[in-house]
């Protein structure tokens, strides 16, 4: 969906990187541009674009940020800022909000083309991930509903599985299972490809599929 505000802000601390992304924005995308903090992004309803600095944070800090994000279930649109070259991101695909990533190797040209195409509602991702998620999206027409498909998964997957099919979030799963929402994430990740799906309402329809209403209840 195009941007019609062309608002942009960048979530993250008033650095002197982000200072100076923000005025390139400004003159080379014609777009208001400002930076305010992740508490603020969780306010912002409107037509926007959110670009996410992750410098300096694991990925478990990362998928923190999208779930604030994401987490009351508004329309936004997402991009990852300052993200490292080898920083294991992929799997946050899962996030529909997140729609774009700059890499902090990102040329000024690459950047302003990038927040272009995400103002006018494309994407703005790496090659290697859309390859990724178009294979894992036609793994799902056979894989999934393969009736020994549980198989390869473990207990503990299985258990994740059966209380998000409950719909529990992830603080909730991990109370209930007395792991850290981290690892909670880390089970999401590998049964999501194993079983290829890439969303947790897919999971939840595999799950309902494979184990019956009886094993996910």
């Amino acid at each position: 969906m195009k941007l019609t505000t062309r608002q942009v802000y960048i979530v993250g601390r008033n650095t002197l990187q982000n200072s100076l992304l923000s005025k390139l924005i400004q003159s080379g995308c014609a777009a208001q541009s400002s930076i305010i903090s992740i508490v603020a992004a969780k306010q912002v309803e409107g037509d926007a674009l959110l670009l996410v600095d992750v410098s300096g944070m694991d990925d478990e800090q990362v998928s923190t940020c999208l779930h604030a994000c994401h987490e009351d279930g508004l329309p936004r649109t997402v991009a990852l800022l300052q993200a490292h070259q080898d920083h294991p991101l992929q799997h946050l695909m899962m996030f529909p909000c997140l729609r774009g990533l700059f890499y902090e190797t990102s040329t000024e040209e690459e950047f302003i083309r990038g927040i272009n195409a995400l103002l006018n509602g494309e994407h703005w991702l790496p090659r290697r991930w859309l390859g990724a998620y178009l294979e894992s999206t036609r793994l799902s027409y056979t894989v999934p509903w393969a009736s020994d498909s549980t198989a390869l998964l473990t207990t503990k997957e299985q258990k994740v599985l059966s209380l998000l099919a409950e719909g529990l979030s992830n603080t909730a799963i991990a109370e209930r299972m007395h792991i850290s929402q981290h690892t909670v994430k880390t089970h999401l990740h590998n049964l999501f490809r194993k079983i290829g799906v890439n969303s947790r309402v897919n999971a939840v329809r595999w799950a309902l599929a494979n184990l019956g209403p009886e094993r996910v209840s």
